[in-house]
């Protein structure tokens, strides 16, 4: 059973420090597992404010004792990478009074009647307990498991929002732009590409992908990958016209799109 557990904390060590690879703005690091919850500075926050960390998790630090990466004790307000994108800024509150949404001041007692009220979240997300969090150099979250749904602009200075799922990662580019999510109902997108290879005539360029399913964009807004909702014509790396089937993987570039290869 030891050997059991040890042998899941080194893969999980293995996730964590490929994930800091892949984000990480410089190439410090160091990782170490908590014997008890503990609470941390995580790196970039100018206010010395901590966070609790999950016991028996591993939690990678900066050369000044800061976390660049950890798991939550408890679910947790952050303000992730693509806040000002984000556009149901507020969360409900259970109270016994009602609350000035501005102020926060709690107001009109009434014994034995609750209120759910919303409150603003000033760019802060929900991320849930016991799942990781990647913090950027600013304080912000880079990549997280989100424990409410999400509406967020799509691209900036351009209409559209996307709403996506809760108890899924939600990953943002450098930009602040979504990167990739798990979409809360079908969505109707352009794919990378959709410019030249698209073979429809009505939809603008348009595809309608699947709703409780994980999506990537560019960081222009177009989908690099996703589960297709109806069958799509689209031309192949080949120039050539394909047909694909509803409920298939895609994945788009330039030079055209092909289906994700089923793992036996």
């Amino acid at each position: 059973m030891r050997q059991s557990k040890i042998s899941r904390q080194i893969v999980t060590f293995m996730l964590l420090l490929f994930q800091l690879l892949f984000f990480m703005p410089s190439g410090y690091a160091e990782g170490k597992t908590l014997t008890k919850e503990t609470k941390l500075h995580p790196q970039g926050w100018t206010v010395g404010d901590q966070l609790k960390f999950k016991k028996d998790s591993v939690v990678m630090t900066n050369e000044l004792g800061e976390v660049i990466s950890g798991t939550l004790a408890d679910d947790t307000f952050l303000r992730p990478l693509g806040w000002q994108l984000v556009l149901n800024d507020y969360h409900y509150v259970s109270t016994y009074a009602a609350v000035d949404p501005f102020s926060h001041h709690y107001q009109h007692f009434v014994v034995g009647k609750e209120f759910n009220t919303a409150v603003p979240s000033h760019g802060h997300l929900q991320y849930k307990g016991g799942t990781q969090v990647t913090f950027n150099e600013y304080g912000e979250v880079i990549s997280g498991t989100i424990g409410e749904d999400v509406t967020v602009q799509l691209v900036k200075e351009k209409y559209g929002f996307l709403n996506f799922k809760e108890d899924n990662i939600l990953v943002f580019y450098d930009s602040g732009v979504v990167r990739s999510g798990v979409l809360e109902e079908d969505t109707n997108l352009r794919p990378v590409g959709w410019r030249k290879n698209y073979v429809g005539e009505d939809s603008a360029g348009f595809v309608k992908f699947s709703a409780k399913k994980k999506i990537e964009f560019n960081e222009y807004g177009e989908v690099m990958s996703g589960t297709l909702k109806e069958p799509l014509k689209w031309k192949s790396p080949d120039g050539v016209s394909v047909e694909f089937s509803a409920n298939t993987i895609i994945h788009f570039d330039e030079q055209g799109a092909v289906a994700e290869k089923s793992v036996a």
